[in-house]
């Protein structure tokens, strides 16, 4: 691959080549990037440019990762290409609960049509957390502490899947728009994955805080 990435610095100059190696940098340390972000115009379209697609898709699928890029909703990332899930890093039980009660309302809005532009569903922390809830009290586990569910929401931030609001004290609550990104990572049937791993899962027995306890 050193070979590739030396002939785009032959060809295009070393500019184009220090943005190429920067692009694919981005995509090891978050995954996902959505056009629009903040700082991220460059990687977008270094990732969507047709020059340099070989070789991106070359080097990723050298360490086991598909390149995915959609135009319409204007994102692109990595996934693993021979799991089913294609989350990465390994997530913990209740990482992917978090994750998978985002995929899920996602896909119900989606189905009544309620998305905005590029595919993106508007909604708040606490209508995810009472959705989680809901799901949660069928069993007998201990319900996750909206502290560590807001913990897990940030890290899929970061992944570019979801874009997280500032804390509204006046309305005790976050806005989240979820991101079509989401429905590459999740599987299929998300509802039936929430129960299985709810299942599965416990949790220390504490007492649900007030998600701007973490933020003071």
């Amino acid at each position: 691959m050193l070979n590739e990435f030396e002939e785009v610095e032959a060809r295009y100059g070393a500019d184009k080549g220090a943005d190429l190696r920067k692009a694919c940098r981005y995509l090891l340390r978050h995954q996902f990037v959505y056009s629009g972000d903040r700082g991220v115009a460059t990687v977008y379209d270094v990732i969507m440019d047709s020059r340099f697609r070989r070789v991106i898709d070359g080097f990723f699928d050298c360490i086991g990762y598909r390149v995915h890029r959609e135009h319409d909703e204007q994102w692109a990332g990595i996934a693993l290409a021979d799991e089913e899930m294609s989350s990465t890093p390994k997530m913990k039980a209740d990482e992917t609960i978090v994750l998978l009660v985002a995929a899920a309302h996602w896909q119900d809005e989606a189905n009544q049509g309620n998305v905005e532009e590029r595919a993106t569903v508007l909604t708040t922390f606490n209508v995810l957390y009472e959705k989680y809830r809901e799901m949660a009290e069928r069993g007998t586990k201990m319900l996750m502490p909206q502290s560590r569910f807001q913990d897990v929401l940030e890290d899929l931030a970061a992944r570019n899947l979801i874009w997280l609001g500032e804390f509204d004290r006046v309305l005790q609550d976050r806005e989240v728009v979820v991101r079509p990104i989401i429905k590459l990572v999740s599987g299929s049937d998300a509802l039936r994955r929430i129960e299985e791993q709810v299942a599965l899962e416990d949790y220390e027995p504490r007492q649900p805080g007030p998600i701007e306890e973490k933020l003071q």
